[in-house]
């Protein structure tokens, strides 16, 4: 057995170093090169592409100029810019940005003077207005006023005008008594603010409000993108801080007015299906009439291109067609995940054929215009994120009014409120709320939204490459072994089938994952609020995720789904973990944390709604499952949700995380748990140092690591889970002096603690906290006999062993004793939670409605120990490799 440690030893050189991540197969004075594909395969459309790199420590100087080529040899203009740096001030993260039209199979980034594109994109004032141009298209974009973008052109032809945000709202649910009273709300810009600006990408950001009279909600930002080509990429997104009670958002939008110049016959809508179907037809319609017009004029109205001269028509058609109809408004509803119908009218005073096209779910595109060109637009996540529409006006006039509804007026209005008016019991139910604490107040939506220049009618074929730029953004990546090699995101391990128990663990969190991703689809869990999260806990006496009761139902990435989503990306590389893991960033990142208002930094537990739960807390809201998808798509809007969870320093002086737990305290500003509460501050503070290299952030860390390593417990100190005294304004930590070693420790690292400490210890030298961490690592799990022979006593830290047998093993691995790593092996392979699933059954007949799958287990199963389980198999791989199994 290896000799007791004190907190001498550990200080004075019984530290062993980290086994190092695999290098790099370069040579020294070898510039790194990156391999770069596209995750899906080479796309036929993109909007243009953004993504995100990480290299090595030490191996590129800020400010080194990147290049791209093609994987063979041909030049790529690309835009560079820095997302993250090493604390030697070297680069960890670049972003990049290609043009669409740059499609290859696959890229070499490496150091290297970028080429130049022949059309270069920028951005000029003029006349107090935005212009973006590419040579081809140009954006103009006010900085003041309510209409955002004024202008679409393409090669001097207008193709949109008077882009503006619409939002209408009613004073009551549909379901209340009486008849609603309806309010038209305008999106005023307040500030332009160009965020990049050529020579391949050019980025601005509008932010405004929406207003009625003097009232002013729902801040909200409108990031346009431009690069080569037709396509226009928007991101808007909004805050909420209405009031969900008398507030209820009927329809959320975007609207253009298009020019329409060319005959009725000649001017098509368009809208796309996904898997490449098309519902297409011209406003005036010519074809199956009793008196056939001629094969070219059918062919023509079928496939959006010029139909002859009139008078090369049958004569009995040329002589009558103006008495045909003209279809004036069109519109697309996508009113659940697996409907849409499509209806159109001749005018206001005619009713609409409602049954003119329906399918399970559209791929959210659509075009209006005529062979001489119009607008192509769409939204991506249409079906999945319902309700939706698309919506054209007056296609039959001068000029067509078409809206790309974010929340589709035709669905049931918006309801925010809470789904009961009191609390159900934390006993019962495993609900903590608390009076005031449901709200939706600093909660973000988003929507993607792309438009095309487009010069004439896209053809049905093209319309199928542009939509797939919709339903799976295309996104360039690297491989596994480079993420891996680069040393980030804290200790991961690459997928490891060298010995069956090893091929079974991996199977299992394969397995666990496509199981998850299937009860999405099969479950449902779709939905403008609700897409990209799973359920918490489920139910087998009902066949049901418990959706209903309290904090057993929406996860909210309880114990690190997240996390363990991206980590099975990149150690897999797998287009579907990516998905499965951007998604539940997005939602996590704004649903299920708040950004401004009273809970400002903070997340909320999970619920039966996202924002239910009482417990606000950092760790929902922490930056550290943030970062995976910002470094690797380059995702401004995520960017700035990130840097909002440092308001929780300040917030955590009116909401402490134990208030409702413990008496007051006076010897702090506030107070809270080492973990997970400071270790998820350490997160966001990292983020921003790392993000801009500003050392303020920095020593925020440094102060609490010095603190906790003076406390006598050092992290077994506290009560209620490691109560501390902590002051936002300095980052310094107070020892309260209560329940030290007795106040359970079980949550400290749920939440991807270890993670976090691995990094930070990897980028600050503080040998004092090193130790006390090792210490807590060494002795969290140790039989009692060693407890007492360290510390003259027991104690039982009430820890769930699968979540800390990878601090067991890295204290093994941190120790050189093979035994301490088998210890940390044995607590996660010897634990029912670390046991994999079996494989899920089908359950059908009359104790379901529909056949479902479920896992056959004797104890209803949980997401948090999927989650957990498989965090642990990819780190335990990492850290103690030769003690798998």
């Amino acid at each position: 057995m290896t000799p007791p440690l004190t907190r001498r030893t550990l200080l004075t050189g019984a530290l062993a170093a980290a086994a190092p991540l695999p290098a790099l197969d370069l040579a020294a004075d070898e510039s790194p090169t990156a391999e770069l594909h596209w995750l899906d395969g080479p796309p036929r459309e993109t909007a243009g592409c953004a993504w995100g790199v990480p290299w090595p420590r030490g191996r590129l100087a800020r400010g080194t100029k990147l290049a791209l080529e093609t994987a063979d040899g041909a030049a790529v203009p690309v835009q560079s810019w820095p997302l993250a740096y090493w604390p030697d001030g070297t680069l960890k993260w670049t972003g990049h940005a290609i043009a669409a039209g740059s499609e290859s199979v696959g890229y070499r980034l490496a150091p290297g003077t970028p080429a130049n594109p022949e059309n270069p994109v920028a951005v000029r004032r003029e006349h107090g207005d935005l212009v973006l141009s590419n040579g081809t298209v140009e954006v103009r974009l006010a900085s003041r006023g309510d209409v955002p973008i004024r202008e679409i052109r393409r090669e001097g032809r207008t193709t949109a005008t008077t882009g503006r945000l619409v939002l209408d709202l009613q004073d009551r649910p549909d379901d209340d008594a009486g008849a609603p009273v309806r309010s038209a709300y305008r999106a005023t810009v307040e500030q332009a603010t160009v965020e990049q600006d050529g020579p391949v990408r050019a980025v601005v950001r509008l932010t405004g409000s929406y207003r009625r009279g003097n009232r002013r909600i729902l801040p909200w930002t409108l990031r346009v993108y431009l690069t080569g080509g037709e396509a226009i990429r928007l991101v808007h997104s909004f805050t909420w801080d209405a009031d969900p009670a008398r507030d209820f958002v009927r329809g959320l939008g975007l609207r253009f007015d298009v020019p329409m110049a060319d005959s009725t016959y000649d001017r098509h809508v368009r809208f796309g299906v996904v898997g490449g179907g098309v519902w297409g037809e011209p406003v005036r319609v010519l074809t199956g009439l009793r008196r056939d017009p001629g094969a070219a004029v059918n062919a023509a109205q079928v496939n959006g291109t010029a139909t002859p001269p009139v008078a090369e028509w049958n004569p009995q058609v040329s002589a009558g067609y103006q008495q045909l109809a003209e279809w004036n408004d069109f519109r697309l509803t996508q009113e659940s995940a697996d409907h849409f119908t499509v209806a159109k009218r001749t005018s206001a005073a005619g009713s609409w054929l409602r049954h003119a096209g329906r399918g399970a779910r559209a791929s959210g595109f659509g075009y209006c215009g005529g062979v001489s060109g119009g607008l192509g637009f769409g939204l991506t996540d249409f079906w999945q994120r319902f309700p939706r529409a698309l919506d054209i006006r007056g296609a039959a006039g001068a000029t067509a009014e078409v809206t790309l509804w974010s929340w589709s007026p035709y669905a049931p209005a918006m309801d925010l409120r809470h789904y009961d008016t009191t609390a159900h019991g934390l006993d019962l139910s495993y609900e903590d709320v608390q009076e005031g604490f449901s709200t939706p107040e600093g909660i973000v939506g988003s929507t993607e939204m792309v438009l095309w220049a487009l010069d004439r009618t896209p053809a049905r074929s093209r319309i199928a490459a542009l939509e797939a730029a919709l339903t799976a953004t295309p996104q360039l990546v690297a491989a596994p072994e480079w993420y891996h090699a680069a040393g980030v995101f804290g200790r991961w391990s690459l997928p490891d089938h060298s010995t069956s128990a090893r091929a079974t663990l991996e199977a299992a969190l394969d397995n666990e994952i496509a199981f998850y991703a299937g009860q999405a689809e099969q479950r449902q869990w779709y939905g403008f609020w609700n897409y990209g999260d799973v359920m918490h806990t489920y139910d087998l006496d009902r066949h049901e995720w418990r959706y209903d009761v309290g904090g057993y139902a929406w996860d909210n990435a309880e114990l690190g789904t997240d996390a363990l989503l991206w980590y099975a990306f990149l150690r897999s590389g797998l287009p579907a973990h990516f998905r499965l893991a951007r998604r539940m960033t997005r939602h996590v990142s704004e649903v299920d944390t708040h950004h401004t208002g009273r809970f400002a930094g903070l997340g909320s537990r999970h619920n039966v709604s996202h924002w239910g739960d009482g417990a606000k807390e950092a760790r929902i809201g922490e930056s550290f499952t943030r970062r995976f998808a910002y470094y690797l798509t380059a995702d401004e809007l995520l960017g700035e949700l990130i840097r909002t969870s440092l308001r929780a320093d300040k917030t955590l002086l009116t909401v402490e995380p134990l208030r409702e737990v413990l008496p007051p305290q006076t010897l702090a500003p506030t107070r809270l748990r080492i973990g997970p509460d400071w270790y998820a501050l350490v997160s966001n503070w990292l983020a921003e140092w790392e993000r801009t290299g500003d050392t303020r952030w920095r020593d925020r860390i440094v102060t609490g690591m010095t603190d906790i390593a003076a406390f006598p417990a050092g992290l077994f100190t506290g009560e209620a889970g490691g109560a501390v005294g902590f002051d936002p304004a300095t980052g310094h930590l107070t020892n309260l002096t209560k329940g030290d070693y007795t106040g359970g420790y079980n949550l400290a690292m749920a939440f991807a603690g270890e993670q976090i400490l691995w990094e930070a210890l990897d980028l600050v030298d503080v040998p004092a906290f090193k130790a006390v961490f090792l210490e807590f690592a060494r002795y969290v799990q140790a039989p009692s006999a060693e407890k007492i022979a360290h510390y003259g006593f027991d104690f039982n830290p009430g820890v769930f062993p699968t979540i800390y047998s990878r601090v067991t093993a890295w204290a093994g691995e941190q120790l050189g004793d093979p035994a301490i790593r088998r210890r940390g092996w044995t607590a996660f392979l010897n634990d029912p939670a670390g046991k994999p699933w079996p494989a899920p059954v089908t359950i059908g007949g009359e104790v379901v409605a529909n056949p479902v799958q479920e896992i056959p287990t004797t104890a209803d199963f949980a997401t948090n120990d999927f989650a957990q389980r498989g965090l642990a198999i990819i780190s335990l791989l990492a850290i103690a490799p030769g003690e798998a199994p």
